[in-house]
């Protein structure tokens, strides 16, 4: 997998293997937003298996979305995201010199591929993976999903928001007007989604000289339900690699290595992508700033949020952080997001103790790179990770660790995740029809109750499942060392005693406060009064910092702590 600078946009090439290579190549065209978050992993899966393959694979980001350049918010979001897809086939064809070009499109990414193809007439084969029924039906859809997911109250500026990801109203009306083409463009088509309208789209689309596949999409809603429930399609994907690389021209593409270092220039910074650690599987974006102090930030992943973060917030803490001199990497840790693992499972398992040599790599990584003041941001089992990273690792100098939930990973919380992780499919999916005005009222009140069930089945039992979770963490033996102390205390001491410095911060009310006071008692308080050691309290924050105050908090937080650093090391 390589790092490649598309104009302003980060993509990654994955190169056809070589015993099986053929003149066929693919550009993978991703989702919007929420959707691209949950399903990054699946994409990355589909690329490695289509260059397993034989066939090269280029992913990209669009412009102002994800590792990309710019805002989402921009204007002429759909010209310009259409440019994108015609660039990258581009660069695709300049890098490989493949004979054909196929393109594969997921939700929005397919109304994308569908009306570039329709504009060029060198593409051979088109994917359209679960298509939605049209721009005007997927700008519904989004309208409905900014009322389901993370919700925020509405800001005056118009437009749809999902979990913090944000279109103006331009771009949405934009959205509305986009439309499939009348007929296929191009001769070979899939269409991978279920239910009626997929068969539709695919009649409509359907002409005498094309070969047409249909696919169901087994999967789909536990795909997108979320970033940390997403489950890998693997079935679905080896249906769709199949149908690629059938009848591939035997002309072996020639691989060109993009010229120099995938690098692209912001303002008052530089980013780019790398992959490191063993075997080179694990993959980041390095962010540079034009004016460097020595201080490093390093950001994990929050469960399964790739490492833009949740609401892009990850992108937007590195540049911040680069206009103050700070530099940062932010990482993937290996299974997640664009990172690899030697097995892929359905659902990675986000509390490995193995995970903490990702992050040592990281640090050996950015110490390599020259920066010797290294600190570590993360989210939940990303605060997790990077607190238990810091305690082997003396080079890691400061943390900023927000609502950690669990210092210590044991059976006592593996049943709240798990209920959590096999309801959220079910139950967003009966949130979308409940919010759906183009069902009967009838057909929206059965979705809604069947929702409520859900949500109150999950609701009365946490109280029963949080008091089990106390009583078990008094004598969870994982939790003590062998002399019958408290590790996570000794933790925290042993930090403190080598001059680290820990902010700790919650979101009011995050159930993470309990976890600390299990530990470290009543308020924290046997933490907090460690040097070196504080705790600070978001109000009005959600558990994954979505609102754009949340997130200015946090960041001002996380410069606080540098700041401090810096000034007693100048001391």
């Amino acid at each position: 997998m390589i790092p490649v600078a598309l104009d302003d946009c980060m993509a990654w090439l994955h190169p056809a293997a070589a015993d099986t290579a053929c003149g066929r190549a693919f550009v993978l065209v991703p989702a919007l937003g929420f959707e691209e978050l949950c399903t990054r992993r699946s994409l990355r899966i589909l690329a490695d298996r289509l260059a397993l393959a034989g066939l090269a694979t280029l992913r990209f980001d669009f412009h102002g979305t994800a590792d990309s350049l710019g805002d989402e918010t921009a204007p002429d979001r759909i010209i310009r995201w259409r440019a994108d897809t015609h660039r990258a086939v581009e660069r695709l064809r300049e890098m490989t010199g493949a004979a054909e070009i196929g393109l594969l499109g997921l939700r929005f990414g397919a109304l994308i591929a569908a009306d570039v193809s329709a504009g060029r007439d060198d593409i051979a084969m088109l994917g359209l993976l679960a298509p939605p029924g049209s721009g005007r039906l997927h700008a519904r859809e989004m309208a409905a999903l900014s009322r389901i997911i993370a919700p925020q109250p509405e800001d005056g500026q118009g437009g749809v928001a999902v979990a913090g990801f944000r279109l103006a109203a331009r771009t949405v009306e934009a959205l509305r007007r986009l439309d499939w083409p009348v007929a296929a463009p191009c001769p070979r088509l899939l269409v991978a989604a279920q239910g009626p309208a997929a068969n539709g789209l695919a009649d409509r689309l359907a002409a005498s000289d094309t070969s047409l596949q249909r696919l169901g999409f087994a999967g789909y809603e536990r795909m997108i339900c979320d970033p940390t429930a997403s489950e890998v399609p693997f079935g679905v994907i080896d249906e769709i690699v199949a149908w690629a690389r059938a009848q591939a021209p035997a002309a072996p593409a020639t691989l060109s290595s993009p010229a120099g270092p995938a690098v692209l220039a912001g303002d008052g910074f530089t980013e780019e992508g790398v992959t490191f650690g063993p075997g080179g599987r694990l993959a980041g974006i390095l962010c540079r700033p034009a004016a460097a102090t020595g201080q490093v930030v390093i950001f994990t992943n929050s469960g399964g949020v790739p490492h833009i973060g949740w609401a892009r917030m990850t992108v937007r803490f590195a540049r911040a952080l680069a206009a103050r001199g700070i530099a940062s990497l932010r990482m993937d840790f290996e299974g997640l997001g664009d990172s690899r693992t030697v097995v892929e499972p359905p659902t990675p398992f986000y509390y490995d103790a193995a995970t903490r040599a990702d992050i040592s790599a990281a640090v050996d990584l950015v110490a390599a790179q020259g920066f010797g003041e290294i600190a570590v941001s993360g989210n939940c089992s990303g605060a997790h990770h990077a607190f238990h990273a810091a305690l082997a690792d003396a080079r890691i100098r400061a943390l900023a660790l927000s609502n950690l939930e669990c210092f210590v990973w044991g059976p006592r919380y593996k049943l709240p995740l798990g209920a959590w992780m096999a309801a959220l499919p079910v139950s967003v999916e009966l949130k979308k029809r409940s919010a759906d005005e183009t069902l009967s009222e009838t057909a929206r009140w059965q979705a809604w109750l069947k929702d409520r069930t859900v949500t109150l089945a999950r609701r009365y039992a946490k109280p029963t499942v949080g008091a089990l979770q106390r009583l078990a963490a008094r004598f969870a033996p994982q939790a003590r060392p062998a002399d019958g102390g408290n590790a996570v205390a000794a933790g925290f001491a042993a930090l403190s005693a080598r001059g680290a410095r820990v902010r700790l911060v919650y979101s009011e009310g995050d159930a993470g406060l309990d976890e600390l006071e299990l530990y470290a008692g009543p308020d924290g308080i046997e933490a907090t009064r460690l040097p070196g050691i504080d705790k600070q309290v978001i109000a009005g924050a959600d558990h994954p910092m979505t609102s754009s105050a949340a997130q200015a908090a946090m960041l001002a937080m996380i410069v606080d702590m540098l700041v401090d650093e810096a000034s007693a090391k100048a001391a």
